[in-house]
């Protein structure tokens, strides 16, 4: 255990800690299993997106460092503005004091970004990316973000800041999900799940959308992410919601090292939809990749 790691619960996943990085933040952490590293970064709205996903990779092949980012749940609330490059920082800090030199990046939507942030920041730290579905940020945005931007992300923001954050939490979740999207949280998040994402969006809203909006990305941002990289695309989701497949299609033209797959029966609910099948595409994604190295020096 790092020597500032704060141990606050226990889970099937192993013990949750918190980690300080830096601003009188921090992040909490999963950590359990044995043999590649495996960063699963969640999503914005909530933070235990990638819970059920985390329980269906083999703890006797990888190590599994889930991550509760700064902001979210059981952390400390950050005392500013936290960027897509900080919560990046805030990755390699984690892994730093992990002692893991290089880790496959899993991520969704937003986090997605932070990868790709990381990947640019600290090349040796990343060796390999999978994305499912990334958010619109930088040159990913276009005339279907555009449309989803007045559908969903307007009303959402305006709710929001209108002092009714659960409605806010409703109108974007019904969004990316559809009108069903209640039932799939309430499931694999188990009692009290659907409640507790709720609760915590706030810091989504309020911070988090600005991050994405505020995030350069472009081709020559692009050509620095020469790691391998599988961009997940569910096969529901160019029927409701396009964005989804707009941003897929133009972040895969963009990577020197990208392939793109689709997961069939799901949307940008994915990881609570699809986490075994997901599990088994990283599974097999991360064996055709060279052994990640030891050690990373910081990049200068």
């Amino acid at each position: 255990m790092p020597e500032h790691a704060t141990t606050i619960s226990h889970t099937g996943e192993g013990e949750y800690r918190r980690l300080p990085v830096g601003e009188g933040g921090d992040v909490g952490y999963y950590d359990s299993g044995r043999g590649e590293a495996i960063l699963l970064v969640h999503a914005g709205v909530f933070s235990d997106w990638f819970r059920p996903l985390s329980l269906q990779l083999p703890r006797d092949r990888f190590r599994v460092v889930r991550v509760r980012r700064s902001g979210y749940r059981d952390t400390t609330p950050p005392a500013g503005h936290v960027s897509l490059a900080d919560h990046a920082r805030h990755a390699a800090v984690l892994l730093d004091e992990l002692g893991i030199g290089a880790a496959h990046w899993v991520g969704h939507s937003s986090s997605c970004l932070i990868g790709l942030q990381l990947a640019q920041d600290r090349p040796g730290l990343v060796a390999s990316l999978t994305l499912l579905e990334p958010a619109p940020g930088g040159d990913l945005h276009g005339p279907a973000s555009e449309q989803f931007a007045a559908a969903t992300i307007g009303p959402a923001m305006e709710t929001f800041f209108a002092g009714d954050p659960g409605g806010a939490f409703d109108r974007f979740m019904r969004g990316i999900g559809g009108p069903g999207y209640p039932a799939v949280l309430a499931g694999p998040l188990g009692p009290g799940g659907l409640e507790a994402a709720r609760a915590e969006a706030s810091f989504f809203f309020a911070d988090e959308v600005l991050a994405v909006q505020e995030w350069i990305f472009g081709p020559a941002q692009a050509a620095r992410v020469t790691q391998p990289a599988l961009v997940v695309l569910g096969g529901d989701s160019p029927r409701l919601t396009p964005l989804m497949a707009e941003t897929v299609q133009r972040l895969s033209a963009m990577l020197p090292q990208a392939r793109t797959q689709m997961l069939p029966g799901c949307s940008h609910l994915m990881p609570l939809q699809q986490p075994a099948s997901l599990a088994r595409l990283i599974t097999a994604f991360i064996t055709t990749i060279p052994a990640a190295s030891a050690a990373d020096p910081v990049s200068q």
